[in-house]
């Protein structure tokens, strides 16, 4: 059980970080115009990277209430 949740927050965290890096490559592209492979706008990636950042951290405190719940239960067996 606890294995899962660990391994549901990995992905979440490996999520946020592909979803921060798509819309990053997107922003570096601005001054492209989009008929050569540029954006066509910019609130999307931007948008993109407060939900990646959002993604990441929230996944990051799955990751660690998985944690802290696998030390309670250590501590209680020993």
């Amino acid at each position: 059980m606890i294995g899962s949740v660990m391994n549901t927050g990995v992905m979440g965290v490996q999520r946020g970080y592909d979803m921060l890096n798509r819309s990053a490559d997107q922003i570096a592209k601005a001054n492209i115009p989009p008929e050569q492979g540029g954006p066509e706008e910019l609130y999307t990636p931007i948008t993109e990277q407060i939900s990646g950042k959002q993604q990441v951290q929230a996944s990051a405190k799955v990751i660690q209430a998985a944690s802290d719940t696998l030390g309670s239960i250590i501590d209680i067996k020993v």
